[in-house]
């Protein structure tokens, strides 16, 4: 079981989503830039008329192609479900429901304007024309659809990059507003529109996919929030002498460990591996080893989700992280605790049917 987990690992299919998605933020805004740049009648220095233009619809043909590749991959994705009716129908998802609908919407909008693009001449100019400026509301929505869903959000490199997406699309709004005999009124009003998106993007984020609990907020279904969540059940009296008690586990440490493997099916339709084990010796406590992932054909789950407690047997949920590393038999893993102690977690496993024995070894971090 822990082999067929080990040999697959994460699901390449999230790395993918994730990956596409970035990497289809960045053409879609290229193309915006380009899109201003070209009806302002930018071009580089000695570059012919229509390079602007090509370059333009080759980039937007990218986007496309990995904006097929993000939605594919999504679906396919088993956890958590989407379902194939949400890459093509606004809002039609239990899962983050606005957020995966402005998704959808920029899709589509994006879709309109590469079918208008080809059959330009038979549309006519002003047909294309009005698509076309309708169709660069896709931007926007996109922007908001991957601050909303996005996991990596919070991560510098994502967040560097849609901020850097956003200065880039502006500075070519304003670039555009500032051209010579651009009416007052417009000049004026796409100035304070620019300004008023800035600021409330500013304003929207620390309390929204920045700060603390946006995943719930956000329409996160509870099979989903909880498939993983280590339940404790503790009285309060035991809780405040837990807050007094030495930590057993504040120092290195060496056990070998017994207990009960079980196999089932989480609530978000999950193959999940539950590992049970009681440490023996000192010092004395339950190591807890959650694995999910889809169900393999040939027996083993492929490892999409992980969970860990470590604690002592009146407080077996104080540790609490994941898996972050797992070749055969042998995993690491980081868990922490509420006071702020973290602890690295070697864990040697041998299976025998339902049965597990081994040792693990833990190290304080800093």
């Amino acid at each position: 079981m822990i082999a067929a987990v080990a040999a697959h690992g994460p699901s390449p299919l999230w790395y993918a989503t994730r990956g596409a998605g970035a990497t289809t933020m960045v053409l879609l805004t290229a193309s915006v830039v380009l899109g201003i740049g070209e009806e302002r009648g930018w071009r580089p220095v000695k570059a012919p008329r229509y390079a602007v233009a090509a370059l333009h619809r080759t980039i937007s043909m990218l986007a496309l192609a990995l904006l097929v590749v993000h939605i594919v991959t999504t679906i396919a994705d088993p956890f958590p479900k989407i379902g194939i009716g949400a890459a093509f129908i606004p809002f039609a998802t239990n899962y983050r429901p606005l957020w995966m609908g402005l998704g959808t919407v920029a899709s589509d909008l994006l879709l309109a304007l590469i079918i208008t693009s080809v059959l330009r001449r038979r549309l006519g100019y002003r047909a294309w024309r009005a698509v076309h400026w309708a169709a660069y509301a896709c931007w926007p929505v996109a922007i908001l659809h991957g601050l909303g869903t996005g996991s990596d959000t919070k991560a510098t490199w994502m967040l560097a990059l849609t901020l850097a997406s956003v200065a880039a699309v502006v500075m070519a709004v304003l670039a555009r507003l500032a051209r010579p005999g651009t009416s007052p009124r417009v000049r004026i009003g796409g100035t304070s529109a620019a300004t008023l998106s800035v600021i409330g993007l500013a304003v929207w984020l620390p309390g929204g996919p920045l700060g603390t609990g946006w995943a719930k907020r956000a329409g996160t279904p509870a099979s989903v929030l909880t498939a993983f969540k280590p339940k404790v059940a503790a009285a309060t009296a035991r809780t405040t002498v837990a807050k007094t008690a030495p930590d057993p586990f504040g120092r290195s440490f060496s056990a070998s460990f017994t207990g009960p493997l079980r196999e089932g099916t989480s609530a978000g339709g999950l193959a999940v591996v539950d590992l049970n084990l009681r440490l023996q010796g000192q010092p004395d406590g339950v190591l807890r080893i959650r694995l999910g992932g889809a169900a393999l054909s040939g027996g083993g789950l492929r490892m999409d989700r992980s969970a860990v407690t470590l604690g002592p047997p009146g407080r077996p949920g104080e540790y609490q992280g994941k898996v972050d590393f797992l070749q055969n038999s042998e995993l690491r893993a980081k868990v922490g605790s509420p006071e702020g102690h973290a602890l690295r977690l070697d864990v040697s496993l041998s299976i025998d049917g339902s049965n597990v024995q081994g040792t693990v070894s833990g190290k304080p971090l800093a």
